[in-house]
Formats: C-alpha cells, structure tokens, sequence
C-alpha cells in the first residue's frame, strides 16, 4: 500500500515538473520568436545597408585547407588565385534590407543572392583579405570597391563579423556596408580645389612679383633703347651705324616684350582690345619664323583673305601664336614633319563644350597641329602649369602654355589639345566674334609718319639718372626746352620757381619720397592748369584709363620709344 502511494506522488511530481518544463520552454520559444522579430524589424528597417551572408562552403574549403597541412592561407591563395575565385563564387547572400536593396539597386532580395553580383573580378585580392581576417579573429573590416546591380561603381566600407554560435561553420555572417561613393567624390574634389588653390597662389606670387620686375627691368633698357634711337637719329647717313642700332631697338623691343608678356600672364598688364584679324597677326608670325625653318619642315597655312574679327589686344595675340608655332617647330626640329595653320568660323551650341567655361555661339576656331614626337597624357595634364617645360634648359621657361591659357579665357574663348606619342599634337582655339559694322579697319600708318616737334617748356622727374637723361636727350631732339630733376622734392621746388613757364610735367610714377601721383597733386594745387604726363613700367594703382579717370592728360609706357613720346607730348599739349 504505501508502495502505490510513493508511486502515486513520484508520477504526480514527474507530472508537475514535465508540466512546468513545457511552461518554460513554451516562455523560451516565445521570447526567442519575440528577440528574433524585433530582430528583423531592426535590420529590415536599418538606414544603414545591412547583409546576411552565408559562407559555409567557403569555411569548409578552407579547413579541408588546414587538414591537408596548409598553414598559410594567404600564401596558398597567392599561388592560387583560381581557388580564390571559387571561394567568392561559393559565397551566398541570404538575407539584405531595405537600404542595402536600395544601395545595389535590387527589386526584391531574390535578386541580390550571390556576392559575386556586387563584388569585381578585380577585387578578389580584397576578399582574400577577409576570409583570412574571419578565419583569425571572426570579424574584418575594410574599404574597397563595389558595383550595383546595373554595373554602377560604388565606393564601400565594409565590416563582416561572423554571427555568435556559427564560427565552425560560418553559415552566418553579419555585414554592414556603408556607402562612401559620395564621400570619396567630395575628398577628390577637395584635393582638385587644392590643386587650384596652389595654383592660384603660386599665379598671386608671379604677380607680385611682376611689378617690381617689370620696374627695375625696364629702368636698365630705358636707357639702352633710347640711345640707340638717338644714335639711329644723329646717323641717318651712316648705314652701318643704323644697322647697329636697329639690331639694338629690335632687341630691346623683344625684352619690353618679355616683360609684358610676364604681366600678362599675372593679368596685371593694360591691354589694348581692339577688333583683330586672326589671320592677319598669322600672317606675320608666319612670315617672321618662315626664314628661320629648316628644309626639313614644311608649313601648310589655310588662312582666309576675309573673316570676322574678334576682340583682343594684337600683341598678346601675336605671342599666343609666337608660342604655340614656336613649340610646334620645337617638337619637329630633330625629325622634320608638316606645320598645319587652320583658321575657319564655327558655331557652337549649347553643351557642346559643356566642360569648358564657354559660351554657345559664333567663333574663329584657330587650329595648329604639328607632326612631332607628341604627348602622353601625364604630360598633357600639365602643359598649362606655370615653369613646367620638356624643353631642355637655354629652350624655354615653361610660361609660354600659362600664358596663352590666361589670355584665352580673359577674352572669353578656349583652348583644346589632343596629342599621341609619336603622331604629333593638335592646340585648337576659340576666340568669340565680334560683329562690326565695316569689315575693314583703316590701316595704321602713323609709324611712318614724321615725328611731331614742339618748343615748349617741359619739366622732366625721374629719380633713374640714365633714364631722366635720355629722354631729355629725345625732347631736346624734338625742339623742346626741358628741365630735368631727379628728384621729386628737387622737382616741386624747381616747378614753384618756373610755374609762368612750364607748359608740360612728364613724371615718373614710382619714386622714393614722393611718388609722381603725389607730385602731380601738389602741383596741380599750384598751377591747375598745367599738364602732365605720367611713365611707369608698371603699376597696379595707375594705368590709362585710370590716369584720364583722375585728370591726367597723358601716360606713357617703360622703356618710352622717342615716336611714342612725341606723338603722346604733341597730343597733350595741344589737346
């Protein structure tokens, strides 16, 4: 009997206890559906793009690896990059959110099932780098190079982790993947800003640079030039005293060019714009290297009688195509070939240059294509950098391309080159047209017209002695009576004792103590009548439209040619 009864409570207990383990397993299998709803409720709904993977197969091929003696997997991948790709090949995706959806641009997960699908062929080596980091740690993180489903390139960072319970077997790796395309893009922007920005900078010290060359330079050839013109002058009759001296102005006249042409290029120079045949300015640049040519290169000019004009300043134009025909010979010298000079009107439409900053509309398309050693591409993207030059040294300074770049575009044209290693390369430029009511410009013939003279009274400033000297040399030449100060304190006093007699002031602008603007005002408090004339090699504070703006009559530019300065004196003086 009390056998039954201990039998009847040990069933009831086993009862009981089976009862109450079927409560707690029922309790463990609902909080566990509950954990795992809210657990796909967060990655469905994740902003970040999140994915599941299964690399079961991949785990499986890598420990046949170990068991077969491999101890370096990275090296055994290394030798064997076919078995590389059957991993990536092995790899499954077997769940991804929405946004991860979104990123490769898949309709539904069905579509987006095996890694290869986002993953290049290219990046295998940055899978290898994975498995070995999920085979030594469980997790791995790295940057690399993805593409959506339609072939679009993605910049990714990618961090896996094998999921808890699953490193035998890596049936279930958790990866996130966060999208740096637009980030990357922004960096490389950036660093093409900077690029500009220094660009910029090193333009800014070439120009600050500019005026104070441009002064000094001046001052030395002011005297050289001018004294060949007088000894030109007093020698008409002696024809190998003029050859000299024409030898000398013609070279003088090439360093006032150069130094103009270093203003140019900080865009800190006072520019003539006028109507300008292109084909004329061709022309003569061609007629003046044609002697120069070798036999062994041939020039080949398609250059219309008649064209529209565009606006620019002809000396500048004269050395955008001095230095691009320059550098097409240069390119031929050792090999001969074929100079090609194309002038003809276009029409550009809206976009068609749309990585230009160029507007649509009427253009002279200047073509100049040689049949040199041309270009690679890594020198192309940098022609136009200021001091960059192939040229050996003694050949060039590398300012020639900066030059005509800055040039184009600040009249509001452009410039294209192509170029291949061993077939030559091609600059083709586009200046705007101008429409004129007549054609043709009256020709300027007023180089070969008599200098004009005069008897007027003429105080001279200059604190260059050589140069105060040699331009009083030129007024008295032209029959003017002149008084010369080096100084402008000298000059003040001198002008306070002669103010009934002085008819003109021709002053420098750059001075020590007082500059010609300064002296300019205090004598116009003197005499408000009197005229002046202001010289200067540069400056950023006067030029000639600046000069009339204030009230002064003339201005003249460093080194002063004795037909200009006449003709700027008689203009004052009788104006």
């Amino acid at each position: 009997m009390a056998g039954l009864i201990a039998a009847a409570l040990l069933l009831v207990i086993l009862i009981v206890l089976n009862q109450r383990k079927k409560t707690i397993i029922t309790d463990k299998s609902k909080a566990l559906a509950e954990t795992e709803a809210r657990y796909h409720l967060l990655f469905e709904h994740s902003p970040i793009p999140l994915l599941e993977e299964d690399l079961s197969a991949v785990k499986t091929f890598i420990d046949q690896l170990t068991e077969q003696g491999v101890t370096d997997i990275g090296a055994y991948f290394d030798h064997n990059p076919e078995s590389l790709s059957r991993c990536l090949a092995m790899a499954r995706i077997i769940g991804a959110n929405q946004a991860a959806l979104r990123m490769y641009r898949a309709g539904s997960p069905d579509e987006l099932t095996r890694l290869t699908m986002v993953w290049p062929d290219d990046q295998a080596g940055q899978f290898k780098h994975t498995l070995l980091h999920l085979h030594k740690g469980g997790c791995s993180e790295i940057i690399l190079n993805h593409k959506t489903l339609d072939g679009a390139s993605l910049t990714i960072e990618r961090r896996a982790v094998v999921a808890s319970g699953f490193a035998q077997n890596w049936n279930k790796v958790f990866v996130t993947v966060i999208d740096l395309t637009e980030q990357v893009k922004l960096k490389n922007e950036i660093k093409t800003f900077e690029k500009q920005l220094q660009q910029t900078q090193k333009l800014e010290a070439i120009g600050s640079l500019a005026g104070g060359i441009a002064h000094d330079f001046n001052n030395l050839l002011a005297p050289i030039m001018g004294r060949a013109e007088l000894m030109l002058v007093e020698n008409t009759g002696n024809g190998g005293v003029c050859e000299h001296c024409q030898g000398i102005i013609d070279a003088s006249r090439r360093a006032r060019d150069l130094v103009k042409q270093i203003l140019t290029f900080s865009r800190q120079v006072d520019q003539e714009i006028q109507p300008v045949s292109i084909a004329s300015v061709a022309r003569e640049v061609v007629h003046l290297i044609r002697p120069t040519l070798p036999a062994t290169i041939a020039i080949d000019c398609q250059l219309p009688d008649h064209g529209p004009r565009v606006m620019a300043d002809s000396t500048q134009l004269h050395q955008v195509l001095m230095n691009l025909i320059t550098n097409a010979l240069h390119a031929m010298e050792s090999t001969g070939g074929r100079l090609g000079i194309r002038l003809e009107t276009v029409t550009l439409g809206i976009g068609e240059f749309d990585h230009f900053s160029i507007s649509p509309g009427l253009y002279q398309q200047l073509t100049i294509e040689d049949s040199g050693h041309g270009m690679d591409q890594e020198t192309m993207a940098k022609i136009f950098d200021p001091y960059f030059t192939t040229k050996p040294r003694g050949k060039g300074t590398g300012l020639g391309l900066a030059v005509v770049l800055g040039i184009l575009r600040g009249y509001g044209g452009e410039i294209r080159v192509t170029s291949e290693l061993g077939k030559g390369t091609t600059f083709t430029l586009f200046f705007p047209v101008v429409e004129l009511a007549a054609d043709q410009a009256p020709p300027d013939n007023r180089s070969q017209e008599p200098m004009p003279r005069g008897s007027e009274h003429i105080l001279l400033v200059d604190d260059e002695k050589s140069i105060a000297d040699v331009t009083t040399s030129m007024l008295e030449r032209l029959g003017y009576k002149v008084t010369v100060r080096i100084s402008s304190y000298d000059a003040l006093e001198a002008f306070r004792n002669l103010a009934d007699r002085i008819d003109l002031l021709i002053a420098d602008l750059t001075m020590p103590q007082m500059t010609g603007l300064q002296l300019y005002r205090e004598i116009k408090k003197i005499r408000p009548e009197v005229k002046v004339i202001i010289c200067t090699g540069f400056s950023e504070q006067l030029d000639s439209r600046k000069s009339r703006a204030i009230g002064i009559e003339g201005f003249l530019h460093k080194p002063v040619v004795m037909a200009d300065l006449a003709r700027c004196v008689r203009t004052v003086l009788d104006g």
